[in-house]
């Protein structure tokens, strides 16, 4: 159903591609997950039903990230907000960059996108510009959940997240953390978007 046009970026357990949905003929973002092929020790038939806790894979060989992916975004998606990706997220030019308006429309729906993760106790994680696509109709997605947790105040996170140049300083120091190491990296990609770097 779909044809991969272009590579958009990659992470430890796959790749997003630009594509085609030839049903539709329409633009998506599709995330292709890496899977284990080896089954685990002993299993050289190619199943992926091994009883072993290998690294992140589940017992399917999925990463464990990516079966968090989907199911946090289930929850997300029923709450259906038009700034949060549900499913597959279409993507497209921003029809605003020719009037100069483009960067503060991105950032108004890119900062009401993190305010209803945060209001559902959702932390991103990994917010930097490959992780925000925009429809042809100029709407902002937050995409990539793969690192994304629901918070609470007695949780402790991994210290080691998001990408190098978007982490927060708590993060760097590897301290506790909450929802505003979201808000460094929405800042991170404010500066690059008007820099336009």
């Amino acid at each position: 159903r779909y044809e991969a046009v272009a590579e958009i970026g990659g992470g430890a357990y796959g790749t997003v591609f630009k594509a085609r949905d030839h049903r539709s003929g329409r633009f998506v973002a599709l995330k292709s997950v890496r899977v284990r092929h080896d089954g685990g020790p002993g299993n050289n038939n190619g199943n992926h039903g091994n009883n072993g806790n290998h690294g992140n894979h589940g017992n399917n060989g999925l990463p464990l990230s990516a079966v968090r992916e989907v199911a946090l975004l289930r929850r997300l998606g029923a709450l259906r907000h038009p700034n949060v990706v549900r499913g597959v997220p279409w993507v497209g030019g921003c029809r605003g960059a020719q009037r100069g308006r483009c960067p503060q429309d991105v950032m108004r729906q890119f900062l009401r996108g993190v305010d209803f993760l945060h209001s559902h106790c959702v932390v991103h994680r990994d917010l930097k510009p490959e992780n925000i696509l925009v429809t042809r109709g100029g709407t902002v997605k937050l995409a990539d959940f793969g690192l994304a947790r629901i918070y609470s105040c007695h949780m402790a996170l991994t210290p080691v997240v998001v990408t190098l140049w978007y982490r927060a300083p708590e993060v760097l120091l590897q301290s506790t953390y909450a929802t505003p190491v979201d808000m460094w990296s929405v800042g991170c990609v404010f500066a690059e978007m008007f820099r336009r770097k």
